[in-house]
């Protein structure tokens, strides 16, 4: 029998993701995108803001993460990220609004301006247009 892994992601608003069998996580760590199959070595790892995908048999899904840790424990892959998405909660065309009015905001550079809350905004707004391209391409 096959082994599975269980995917749990939890952000300090919601448990996004319970205890979901799946085949294959693909994480955005820090240093790149780490896979992780069953019997993967134990370990933890910091995340980016990207695109975390799983394959459970035919369903492919995928959850845009900013940030947070990965831990790796047996077959268990519990991440705790500042912020999740499902791919289906995203609306493309506000990310796509989000993302034009951040980089106008930096592009102003008025004194108001708070750098970091733009800059995470605009990373914000392109992990969420790429998580809409991927589900476009594995509808």
């Amino acid at each position: 029998m096959k082994k599975k892994l269980s995917l749990s992601i939890i952000t300090p608003e919601k448990a996004a993701l319970t205890d979901m069998e799946v085949d294959l996580v693909v994480i955005p760590a820090l240093q790149g995108e780490l896979g992780v199959l069953p019997g993967h070595i134990s370990t933890v790892a910091q995340l980016k803001e990207g695109l975390l995908r799983y394959k459970a048999g035919k369903e492919h899904g995928a959850f845009s993460v900013l940030g947070g840790f990965a831990e790796i424990n047996k077959n268990n892959v519990l991440v705790l990220a500042e912020a999740a998405e499902l791919s289906r909660e995203i609306d493309e065309e506000r990310a796509r609004q989000a993302y034009r009015k951040a980089k106008d905001a930096l592009n102003v550079k008025g004194d108001d301006l708070d750098l970091d809350s733009a800059q995470a905004a605009l990373k914000r707004a392109a992990v969420r247009l790429k998580i809409a391209e991927y589900r476009r391409k594995h509808k």
